[in-house]
């Protein structure tokens, strides 16, 4: 019967690692070489919608701009036609002073064509008569009041000679003077029109620019707005493509290292099936047997019982070994054994180990040989701190000094 185990036993063995190479061999590289290929997929992915979302964020942060920059182009047009407002007003007011000035010019000129004229004629008589005339004048006076009259005549005369001269230099100045003032207002006037309309061509020129590239950034975010949606949709679906073959993986794995966990096992099983009942003392550091293998008067109960192991005496917390390799049966707390430990060492061979002050494995660990597993104490019905171990062969109870190595 142990032959056929043994054999079902390598079978077994020999097929969970041909599944496990298989997984390792097959399956799982191309799972991983097409995780690396998605994984990759949703990196540039994720970074092509990064590039959008930051061109997005660019162009409708520059329209933003531009649009801040029409508002002041708005503003400043606002001002030039206000300031228009101010030209046509300066300019109906200097195109009255125009008409002013030039009528007034046309009235100094036409009293300077009236006062040279009349200088004329002056000179002409003055030029025909000479200057003894006025003397005849004089001396065809009657008397002396008749004289003095005559000389208050050619005086007044001489003055209204003299305030014609004046009156036509003044005028002279007054139409020079106009002459200026005309060409001065014309020339602010010239200068103001050609100032507005250089402004107002710069400013409409900028408006008219800057809602073009504002328009254009509009068109650029809403294809920039599609180029964003797909992709999203690219980056979901890749998401979703690299977390499904990750699930794949993470599945591939788990089964890999369940596969890879039951060869593991099964070995350990062939191992113990095959283990042919040679055990390590327990407690080296000890050797004192206080109870031996069989009929004894029990210490507590005061009657003779079969004692199913032995009894090493030792201070408590002293270490306790593993005696064979093994899988930890139980581990726990076991009526009058107190904390208990029970390696089953395969081929129907355990060991016991009862009395602990504590255990320090747990029930489905795997142990070898020599290993720290519990120390030395005296729980349950126990008179001081000792091991009490127990080797058993299909669960029965057997002398364990015919098992150590003599």
């Amino acid at each position: 019967m142990q032959k056929y185990i043994k054999i079902f036993t390598a079978f077994t063995l020999a097929t969970v690692f041909v599944f496990a190479s298989f997984l390792s061999a097959a399956a799982s590289p191309a799972t991983r070489e097409r995780h690396r290929q998605l994984q990759q997929q949703h990196r540039d992915a994720q970074r092509e919608l990064q590039e959008q979302q930051n061109l997005l964020g660019n162009t409708r942060h520059e329209m933003s701009q531009v649009m801040l920059e029409m508002q002041e182009l708005d503003r400043q047009l606002a001002e030039t036609a206000e300031a228009l407002e101010g030209i046509e007003l300066s300019l109906l007011d200097t195109q009255i002073r125009i008409a002013d000035a030039e009528d007034a010019l046309q009235a100094a000129r036409d009293d300077y064509d009236l006062q040279f004229e009349t200088l004329r004629a002056r000179v002409r008589v003055m030029h025909e008569e000479g200057s003894l005339a006025m003397l005849d004048v004089l001396f065809q006076a009657e008397n002396i009041r008749d004289f003095f009259a005559r000389w208050e005549f050619i005086r007044v005369a001489a003055q209204f000679d003299r305030d014609l001269l004046d009156g036509i230099q003044e005028t002279e100045h007054l139409i020079e003077s106009h002459l200026e003032d005309l060409a001065r207002w014309r020339m602010m006037v010239e200068t103001l029109l050609f100032q507005y309309s250089r402004t107002h061509e710069n400013l409409e020129f900028l408006m008219h620019e800057r809602t073009a590239w504002f328009e254009q950034l509009a068109d650029d975010e809403t294809a920039l707005e599609e180029l964003l949606a797909i992709a999203e949709y690219e980056e979901r679906m890749a998401a979703a493509s690299f977390e499904q073959i990750q699930t794949q993986l993470r599945r591939e794995e788990d089964e890999l290292a369940r596969a890879r966990a039951a060869a593991a096992h099964n070995e350990r099983l062939a191992q113990l099936n095959n283990f042919g009942g040679q055990f390590m003392w327990p407690i080296p550091s000890h050797s004192r047997i206080s109870s031996q293998f069989g009929m004894r008067h029990h210490p507590i109960l005061r009657q003779n019982r079969h004692h199913s192991g032995i009894d090493v005496g030792a201070p408590t917390g002293t270490r306790l070994y593993a005696a064979a390799d093994g899988y930890v049966r139980f581990a726990g707390w076991s009526g009058g054994y107190g904390n208990t430990v029970i390696i089953d060492h395969g081929g129907g061979f355990s060991t016991l180990y009862a009395h602990n002050s504590r255990n320090r494995v747990a029930s489905g660990q795997f142990v070898t040989r020599g290993q720290h597993i519990a120390d030395v104490g005296s729980t349950g019905m126990s008179t001081g701190p000792h091991l009490h171990f127990e080797i058993r062969i299909n669960n029965r109870a057997v002398d364990p000094m015919n098992y150590f190595p003599r």
